[in-house]
Order: C-alpha cells, then structure tokens, then sequence
C-alpha cells in the first residue's frame, strides 16, 4: 500500500536513471543515508552517525526535483518507503529505530564495528 502510494507521488519518471543514480550513491559512498531535512527520526540518526565521526552521504530527498522518485526507487529495493533509509556497504540497515535501525545497532554495540569494517570511521 504505502509502496503503491510513493510510486503515485513520484508521477512518471525515468526508472532506469533513478536507479542508476541511487547505484552509483551506494558504489561512491560507504555510508548513505536518504533523508528528509526536518524529520526527527532522520535528524536523530544523522546526529548519532556524526556524533561516531562517520563519513557518510546524506541525500535530502525533500530538497530534490525527483526526491520522490528516489522515494519509489527505494521502497522498491526495501519495501521501506519511510525515511531515513540507511544503507551502509550497499546493504541496507533501516532506519533509526527500524529495520534494525542505527539506534538498535549502537545499543548492542554493533553499529562502530560495522562502520569500521566498512571503513567509514
């Protein structure tokens, strides 16, 4: 449903461009986190990332032309269509609290270790 629902927002747009430019953001960057600027959930784990000394990416979906396409792109990659949508060596991680999230990976003491082995601390 919500994946139906970002797909209508995004209107009609070039499938195989988007999907080449959110590949290549994931091929260029360690950390990549697709955002929206004033939410909390998003701001909360940009905070902590940056609080670590992460080197990341941060994509502002709702600053771009075609951020909703980015939106539709990645609700079909993650079946997630909420933000922030963390990917970290290409695989995606969630987002703050979900799926499983950066919070949850730094309250078991999981997530530096998996930012080092990806070399983003």
């Amino acid at each position: 449903m919500k994946q139906a629902l970002a797909s209508a927002q995004a209107g009609n747009y070039d499938v195989a461009g988007i999907s080449g430019k959110i590949d290549a953001l994931l091929a260029e960057n360690k950390v990549v986190v697709f955002s929206w600027t004033r939410c909390p959930f998003c701001v909360k784990a940009k905070g902590l990332l940056s609080d670590l000394g992460t080197d990341y990416r941060a994509v502002e979906l709702d600053t771009m032309a075609d951020g909703a396409a980015y939106r539709a792109e990645l609700a079909k990659r993650t079946g997630r269509t909420s933000m922030p949508n963390i990917f970290i060596q290409g695989k995606n991680y969630g987002g703050c609290n979900d799926g499983p999230g950066v919070m949850t990976l730094h309250k078991r003491g999981e997530l530096q270790p998996l930012l080092r082995r990806a070399g983003a601390l």
